[in-house]
């Protein structure tokens, strides 16, 4: 009678070919032992790995494949699993050192499993050699070692923010310029925690623009104040760049940025600087023209002093006082009263200090106002002054105070000059061109002694004057107000005697009140 049953002895035979082509095929060792640590299987990958073959391996201790101290413990810890049945690493996956034939230890990753086959015990181990990763692990920190020591060793702050504007990485300059760590400022909200706050909008607004250009070509440069630890500001220029991932998208910046807060201070503190001395320049030429403007003061004060006396008389006559007499002498009491307010109103108007402000007028309007405070001067030097004005607007965009401290300062120069020769016609002229270039000339003309030829050529250094009592700064600070605006300050001779001192001042487009 037949038996349609497979026969055990061809079961077994086919779990064996299956077994075989497990172990040959399996990229990480696996090694089986019976349960006094007798190496029965050790499959070829784990020849590989650990040096010895097949032949050598099966019926060894499988402690010669572990260093010390478990290459002589070994045997106690599967006698103790046999007898508690606590097994400490079954189950689990480990990592420990594994021992190859020539003594070398290396990094591996043991998982074991228990086979129970008639009663009896046997493990399996399966055993991943982790040299390759513990490598690259190494090499990946060194690389980010190297990185991080070249970020370190820039002198500028190196910055790189994701999308959302959040830290993803600075360095040591950034660190020290701030005063944070390094784990204190990463994935911190930078434009909300670090900019200062009178400018988070505006930076946030450019930030987004920025990302959304998507352009890695175009560079962003700008200047932000940062707020550091102590809570002051330092002023930062930066130059950004996008960060793109391996499809394209914009992922990020990167920016380099430069600590300027010290030269911007010491900026700050050169214009104040050259505020002073414009402003002692200022107050200088006051002080040489306090002669003749006193007197012009004192013109309309006495103008004043005898009108209000004839009222005066004529509100105690008989009775009969001439209202319309009476109206024009207080008429004059106020026109005089006016006339000396506008003559201090100039004055304070020029030595007053005050931040620069710059407005449109007319070039005209500007050498109008200025003759209020020249007049006095010139008078009293028996000097005439002379205006020859264009007739068609001339816009110019000024600090008016500045540009007629210059004029002033120029025409000052032009009556010492016209003073000091003694046979010269007594007249100073002021006059006003448009350039064909879109410049605004004005020129003060004298007949005085004019320029000596090595004076004409040092004239505008500092401290280089050709008056017994002069600084050497008037001109030099005229230049310099006078190329702040945009414009050149020169002289030339004039024949047949006496200078020209000229400057000139852009066209403006605005309108003009």
């Amino acid at each position: 009678m037949s038996s349609s049953a497979t026969p055990a002895s061809s079961v077994t035979a086919h779990a064996q070919l299956e077994l075989k082509a497990l172990l040959d095929t399996a990229v990480d060792a696996i090694i089986i032992i019976d349960d006094r640590g007798r190496i029965e299987q050790f499959n070829p990958s784990a020849e590989r790995m650990f040096g010895f073959s097949a032949a050598e391996a099966i019926g060894q201790d499988v402690a010669i494949l572990m260093p010390e101290p478990h290459r002589t413990r070994h045997g106690d810890y599967i006698a103790r699993y046999l007898r508690t049945g606590e097994g400490h690493v079954l189950g689990i996956g480990r990592e420990v050192g594994a021992r190859r034939r020539d003594g070398s230890v290396f990094p591996a990753r043991v998982s074991l499993g228990e086979l129970r086959t008639g009663g009896s015990a046997r493990f399996v181990g399966f055993v991943h050699d982790l040299t390759e990763a513990k490598q690259a692990q190494v090499d990946l920190s060194e690389a980010h070692r190297r990185a991080q020591s070249y970020l370190d060793l820039a002198e500028v702050i190196l910055l790189a923010l994701d999308a959302s504007g959040r830290v993803t990485m600075i360095n040591r300059k950034g660190c020290e310029v701030l005063g944070f760590t390094e784990s204190e400022l990463l994935g911190q909200d930078w434009i909300g925690r670090r900019v200062q706050e009178s400018a988070r909008e505006a930076v946030r607004s450019a930030f987004a623009t920025y990302l959304e250009s998507g352009d890695p070509e175009l560079h962003a440069n700008h200047e932000t104040p940062i707020l550091a630890r102590d809570g002051r500001p330092r002023h930062i220029a930066w130059r950004s760049s996008l960060l793109l991932d391996d499809a394209g998208r914009v992922v990020g910046t990167l920016s380099s940025g430069e600590d300027v807060t010290e030269r911007r201070q010491a900026e700050e503190e050169v214009q104040r600087s050259r505020d002073r001395l414009t402003h002692v320049s200022r107050l200088s030429t006051m002080g040489e023209m306090a002669g003749g403007l006193a007197h012009e003061i004192n013109q309309p004060l006495t103008a004043i002093s005898v009108y209000a006396q004839a009222g005066a008389r004529l509100l105690k006559g008989d009775g009969s006082t001439d209202t319309a007499e009476l109206a024009t002498v207080l008429e004059q009491i106020s026109a005089q009263a006016i006339r000396a307010g506008e003559v201090i109103r100039r004055l304070r108007a020029m030595v007053k200090r005050r931040p620069t402000e710059r407005t449109t007028l007319d070039c005209s309007q500007l050498v109008g106002e200025l003759i209020t405070l020249a007049e006095p001067d010139a008078r009293a030097s028996d000097v005439v002054l002379q205006v020859n004005l264009v007739d068609t607007p001339l816009p110019v965009h000024v600090d008016v105070v500045q540009i007629q401290q210059v004029l002033l300062n120029l025409v000052r120069n032009a009556i010492d000059a016209t003073v000091a020769a003694a046979d010269a016609p007594r007249r100073v002229e002021i006059r006003t061109a448009a350039l064909a270039d879109d410049n605004v000339e004005v020129s003060v003309v004298d007949n005085g002694c004019g320029l000596p030829e090595q004076a004409s050529e040092r004239i505008f250094e500092p401290f280089f004057t050709t008056k017994t009592t002069g600084t050497g700064l008037g001109l030099s600070i005229s230049r310099r107000i006078v190329r702040d605006h945009g414009g050149r300050l020169y002289c030339a001779a004039n024949e047949p005697r006496g200078a020209i001192f000229s400057f000139t001042l852009p066209l403006s487009t605005e309108e003009h009140p």
